[in-house]
């Protein structure tokens, strides 16, 4: 007992650096798992910020007074703005040239099919309300010799040098705190490059977590020479030893909390609302006892183009009862970036059966809400019949319930250049790989989505087998949820 009370304290710093992985850390049982640890282990645990910071000072105390008050961990910026001319222009050619120059030559090199596409789009030279500034990558970011292997190294170099590193504020945190463990929640993004570059100055042991699925063949280089990698998956395993040369013994599957809820038994799912206060799904959509459920996760409208006529589509047919079930409720659920949602989907709160699930709004990252809404999907999903979604990572999310997903790879009413219609979304590496596992079905016309909504409805066990294929390989399900393995590798590495 004695030894246990003159326990070290460890300390260690958590850098998310961006409102997904914060929304996964801090809004899943891993948050409870890291207060855990950090009373049983002795660790003080610190927070960098989240994306867009320096933030709002307002939104700073809010996030501040939530972690230090609910959870003990102590929230700090994430980094001040450079202020002399010189650290300006630096963070910002490292930022618009260098990150984004290594991210299109890595992309190159390794020949992805989604880069392809990006090349593709941007050789249209045109304007249009679907065309979004992200899938732009100008051939300037790779000249001259865009696959040359050593013009990348000597950029990757500058990247990580503590010269187009330097920030006051990350460095005085550094040295104050004394971090024995730097957990970052994105290894590609440039702050990543900042942090490690300065923590390397003081020794400090680094793990680094992929943000999610599709970012191994599409957001460029890795972060090198890290202590441990984490991945979701085995499939970003291979990604991350085949294409970015990390080492087998340094990769670990971790998982992704966000998928925790999925697994959780009747019992404890009555203990998460009943402790967390959420009011329950079926009371909070009005959902018929005796309808069944068709859950349709819509995109950002640049995204999920054509939705609102398919959607028109659906509900007409099922107003007429052209469906087997002829008792259906349609959930329509926003995405957390979508600003439009209620004004593009609006008129569908005409139908009866019709309920709108607007998702919270990630520029403003709430941790309680987002849980409650994690809690929400989950449930819903749980109690769905069937969903229904373009190229999104809700197959991972419906593959986790054995639910039956629809992929719509169709533009609706709208007619619209191939390259930038929903259907070339699809040529992009990660979702191939989910779509060669026969757990989705893929639909490019009106008819075949009636035959395909029919089919499901009659016969939810199609495809099944696919589908645990997906919940196997991509959301990583082990026998131990991704908060508890997450945990067991921080104290492991400050042990």
């Amino acid at each position: 007992m004695q030894a246990e009370n003159n326990k070290e304290i460890k300390k260690i710093i958590i850098v998310p650096g961006n409102f997904f992985v914060s929304r996964n850390y801090f809004s899943s049982p891993l948050i409870e798992n890291l207060q855990q640890i950090s009373v049983k282990e002795k660790i003080t645990i610190y927070i960098a910020g989240v994306e867009s910071n320096p933030i709002g000072l307002e939104y700073f105390k809010s996030l501040k007074n939530y972690f230090e008050s609910n959870y003990n961990m102590i929230f700090i910026p994430l980094m001040d703005r450079p202020k002399s001319i010189i650290g300006r222009f630096t963070w910002y050619i490292k930022n618009n040239f260098l990150h984004k120059t290594a991210t299109y030559r890595f992309n190159e090199i390794n020949d992805f099919i989604t880069h392809k596409r990006y090349k593709e789009i941007t050789k249209l030279k045109i304007k249009n309300k679907f065309l979004w500034k992200t899938d732009i990558w100008p051939k300037y970011l790779g000249f001259p010799f865009s696959k040359s292997k050593l013009i990348l190294k000597i950029i990757i170099r500058l990247l990580s040098s503590s010269i187009t590193s330097q920030n006051q504020q990350i460095s005085e945190h550094l040295r104050e705190i004394k971090p024995d463990l730097l957990l970052l929640g994105d290894i590609q993004s440039p702050i990543s490059f900042n942090y490690v570059a300065l923590a390397k100055k003081f020794k400090i042991k680094i793990a680094g977590n992929v943000r999610t699925w599709d970012h191994l063949t599409k957001n460029g280089p890795v972060v090198p020479k890290l202590d441990e990698y984490w991945v979701w998956n085995p499939i970003m395993r291979k990604e991350l030893e085949e294409f970015h040369g990390i080492s087998k013994d340094k990769i670990f599957e971790v998982g992704s909390p966000q998928f925790d809820y999925y697994f959780f038994s009747k019992t404890n799912e009555e203990n998460l609302i009943d402790y967390f206060k959420i009011k329950r799904p079926d009371k909070e959509f009005f959902l018929d006892k005796d309808a069944e459920l068709i859950f349709f996760a819509t995109n950002r409208s640049h995204r999920g183009i054509g939705e609102e006529s398919i959607i028109s589509h659906i509900c007409e047919n099922i107003a007429l009862g052209k469906y087997p079930d002829k008792k259906i409720n349609l959930i329509l659920r926003s995405h957390p970036y979508d600003n439009t949602f209620n004004e593009r989907f609006k008129q569908f709160d005409e139908y009866p059966f019709v309920k709108l699930f607007k998702s919270p709004d990630l520029s403003t990252f709430n941790p309680a809400e987002f849980r409650n809404d994690m809690i929400k999907v989950s449930l819903l999903l749980k109690r769905s019949k069937l969903v229904i979604c373009g190229q999104s990572t809700f197959a991972i999310d419906s593959a986790c319930t054995d639910t039956p997903v629809i992929n719509i790879s169709f533009d609706g009413d709208i007619k619209i250049d191939n390259n930038l219609s929903v259907k070339n979304r699809y040529n992009v590496d990660h979702y191939q790989k989910l779509i060669s596992m026969d757990g989705t079905s893929v639909i490019e016309d009106f008819p075949s989505l009636d035959k395909e909504i029919a089919s499901y409805l009659t016969q939810p066990d199609l495809k099944s087998s696919g589908r645990n294929l997906i919940k196997d390989n991509f959301a990583g399900f082990f026998e131990k949820l991704s908060s508890e393995r997450i945990t067991e590798r921080i104290i492991k590495l400050i042990d």
